[in-house]
């Protein structure tokens, strides 16, 4: 039986091998082929993060990058759950900072799940949480989720979120490196868990040259 990827694509059994889905019909955008290694996947996200792009990960490749990443940083379980709801309305074109979807579609998904009695998927990781920093910076519930399991900063001003969070081993208390880990893991997760943008085609001018020419 193959095994599913999270682009829907699938690796054949036994072998190891991931493959990346196909491009979408009519386009010219040939979408980046899956990382084999972690060691290819992190060049991919340096790659790619400033231009805003995300990644393609099979779930194998997922479990060996967690499995790769510090243990026992991130906040504890109690807080992340206990994370609450923005006390005020947000901006129309507010979005999360790590997935970068619009925080009104949050809300909206949100208010949809929660209405619909068909709805038995986890309410937790629905609508939006804010952070207990200075700035009160908002983040989805799913990747509030996923950030402090791994992080106890907040992603945007690095602020320590969880005091009584358990310090990892060899942790250091060296201000710069952890700012320098909490961008390595902001890039990490917007490569994972953010949008996959097409290139902007080319610019034809030559329509215009024609009708430029028609008055000179």
């Amino acid at each position: 039986m193959s095994s599913s990827t999270p682009d829907g694509g699938s690796s054949a059994p036994g072998t190891g091998s991931r493959r990346s889905p196909s491009p979408a019909p009519g386009t010219d955008y040939a979408a980046r082929p899956a990382p084999g290694t972690f060691d290819e996947f992190i060049a991919q996200v340096d790659a790619t993060a400033d231009a805003g792009g995300s990644v393609i990960v099979d779930a194998d490749l997922y479990e060996e990058i967690f499995a790769r990443l510090p243990v026992g940083v991130g906040a504890r379980d109690a807080f992340i759950a206990a994370l609450k709801r923005p006390a005020a309305p947000l901006p129309r074109d507010e979005a999360c900072p790590i997935c970068l979807a619009s925080c009104a579609a949050i809300e909206t998904e949100e208010e949809y799940a929660l209405a619909s009695e068909s709805y038995f998927g986890d309410t937790d990781a629905l609508g939006l949480r804010a952070l207990p920093c200075p700035a009160q910076h908002v983040l989805c519930a799913r990747c509030a989720r996923e950030w402090l399991t791994r992080n106890n900063s907040c992603p945007m001003c690095r602020a320590v979120l969880d005091p009584e969070a358990p310090a990892a081993p060899g942790a250091t208390n060296n201000t710069i490196e952890r700012q320098r880990h909490s961008e390595q893991m902001l890039a990490l997760f917007q490569g994972l868990f953010g949008p996959r943008r097409q290139p902007t085609p080319p610019r034809d001018d030559s329509g215009r040259e024609s009708f430029a020419g028609m008055y000179s």
